[in-house]
């Protein structure tokens, strides 16, 4: 409790370099406020592993919080009834006590119960408290809870009564209930069997139910497989909630490509996904595509597919080019951040954090912390992890993956500091700090002149040495532009001006031709022609 107490202290005189605006995200469930003698208390699930299965492992540990939902801060001394239903049946039901709010539970599924009221079968081990009478953790060890638990998926209930608060031997004066909701997936593994007889397991863990028509295409490197869905769901079930894992030698899938991702054949947008490489045995793909998104394709889904399924596709596209920041630290560690180049600002962006030494080699289970703030000196992001006995995010392997919002272009400074090693704070941190502009309109402006057919260039060229006239040229553009082959960037239509084309946009052709400028540099010529109102767009 001295070590909780000296590091809570630690960290609020730390968010003067880093404050929480915008804390790490996790899996878990929140209970509505309810009011406890002016105050309004709260209580949160959270299940970790998060997509937690019956065979990842032998447990999985449940976090049951009771806190003030105004102030963020725990309520001391908490006397706990747990009841968990799997669906409607109780599988476990007892008290549990805990000093700080935070209550910290093992769960251990097995199966085989046979009896017919399934909590008989549950068994709970621990220390109980000489005065509060609940089961609670003393040093390292918690209260355990082994039974059919967690052992299928599905939703399950969590209902939690607040007996006691502030003191164990204080009663409320009426129990407090809470209940909040975990969804555990449903898993599958598939064997991929290539034409070189190599085999690779794909694990499918859906929280849609069992998925079925699950299909490899080695020709196109393309997963595919049906989703069971109801359109007049509005429950859980209503979104959709994928995660696809297999080996990191499982080619078709390389790291270093983008994932073309779509339900029924309409591609899915990149925020609604995250490839995850920070494994270091597995890659994983996660997606989550909210009700309210897939009613925005609604229309389009429904045309090409049934009212009870959808299909889904992976497959890799194009190799990213990735843009990265560098920091250096005094102990001779490095540290970098890299993202796909492609992505623009006004979205979440996957960032990638790595660590290695002076040899390159990665650094295990480093401690970081970090924050991002804008040209004003306003932090946008920030993070700082959720260890109660250190600081810092775990980085097992020395890599790390988070999706940020970066709200829009501008001037940001990255700070890296590295609090520690293996789960044990350096006794001083080493800050490391670098900056970035983003600039997404260049970005958007390379991607569209990416899409020009090199057989424009023939035209340009053409037109520059005289073999066909101004007109010709013009008229050749726009019906480029209105047929869509030959994209240009937003831009404001000036009147008609009969103008000639200045010369330097006829130079600007020729070398463009040529190979001498690059297509930026063409579209910026168009661009003109068309605020001058030289070329109108219809």
């Amino acid at each position: 409790m001295v070590l909780k107490f000296i590091l809570a202290i630690f960290v609020v005189l730390f968010v003067f370099s880093i404050t929480p605006a915008y804390a790490q995200h996790h899996s878990g469930a929140l209970a509505p406020p309810i009011d406890l003698d002016g105050l309004k208390v709260a209580v949160s699930t959270t299940l970790f592993p998060e997509d937690f299965s019956f065979g990842d492992s032998k447990s999985t540990n449940l976090s049951i919080r009771f806190f003030d939902s105004e102030t963020d801060v725990n309520i001391q001394s908490v006397t706990y009834r747990v009841k968990i239903f799997q669906d409607d049946t109780l599988v476990a039901n007892e008290y549990f006590y805990d000093e700080d709010g935070k209550l910290e539970l093992k769960i251990k599924p097995t199966t085989g119960c046979q009896e017919k009221e399934l909590w008989k079968c549950t068994i709970y081990n621990g220390e109980k408290h000489a005065i509060a009478g609940g089961y609670y953790a003393r040093g390292d060890s918690i209260p355990t809870i082994q039974g059919p638990i967690f052992d299928k998926s599905g939703q399950y209930s969590v209902q939690v009564s607040i007996v006691g608060a502030t003191n164990p031997k204080t009663l409320t004066t009426q129990d407090l209930l809470f209940e909040t909701f975990l969804h555990l997936p449903d898993k599958q593994i598939f064997e991929i069997k290539t034409a070189s007889a190599e085999e690779f397991p794909i694990s499918v863990k859906s929280h849609n139910d069992e998925i079925s028509n699950f299909k490899f295409d080695e020709t196109s490197n393309k997963i595919s497989y049906e989703i069971p869905f109801d359109w007049n769901d509005h429950s859980h079930s209503s979104s959709i909630n994928q995660i696809i894992s297999f080996n990191k030698d499982f080619s078709s899938i390389p790291e270093d490509s983008e994932l073309l991702i779509s339900l029924n054949d309409v591609k899915i947008d990149n925020e609604f996904y995250e490839f995850n490489i920070s494994n270091p045995d597995k890659n994983s793909i996660k997606i989550e595509v909210p009700h309210n998104d897939l009613l925005e394709i609604k229309n389009e889904l429904l045309s090409t597919s049934n009212n009870d399924s959808i299909k889904l596709e992976i497959l890799s596209g194009e190799k990213i080019n990735f843009n990265d920041i560098k920091f250096s630290f005094e102990n001779n560690m490095n540290g970098e951040i890299y993202w796909d180049s492609k992505l623009i600002t006004g979205k979440n962006i996957p960032f990638t954090f790595s660590f290695y030494d002076k040899n390159n080699i990665s650094v295990k289970d480093l401690l970081f912390v970090y924050g991002i703030t804008d040209s004003s000196g306003k932090e946008i992001w920030s993070n700082i992890g959720t260890g109660e006995k250190y600081i810092g995010i775990v980085a097992p392997d020395g890599i790390y993956q988070e999706s940020i919002y970066i709200p829009n272009d501008d001037q940001y400074e990255f700070k890296l500091i590295l609090t520690g090693q293996y789960s044990n704070n350096f006794e001083n941190f080493l800050v490391s700090t670098s900056n970035y502009e983003f600039n997404s309109q260049s970005i958007v402006t390379k991607e569209i002149a990416d899409t020009i057919p090199s057989w424009i260039k023939n035209n340009a060229e053409w037109w520059a040495a005289g073999a066909i006239d101004d007109d010709a040229f013009i008229q050749g553009i726009q019906f480029l532009i209105k047929e869509g082959i030959l994209e240009i960037p937003s831009t404001t239509q000036g009147a008609s001006s009969g103008n000639e084309i200045p010369s330097w946009i006829k130079n600007n052709a020729e070398w463009w031709a040529a190979g001498a400028i690059d297509d930026d540099a063409f579209i910026q010529g168009i661009q003109f022609l068309i605020k001058e109102g030289i070329l109108e767009i219809q």
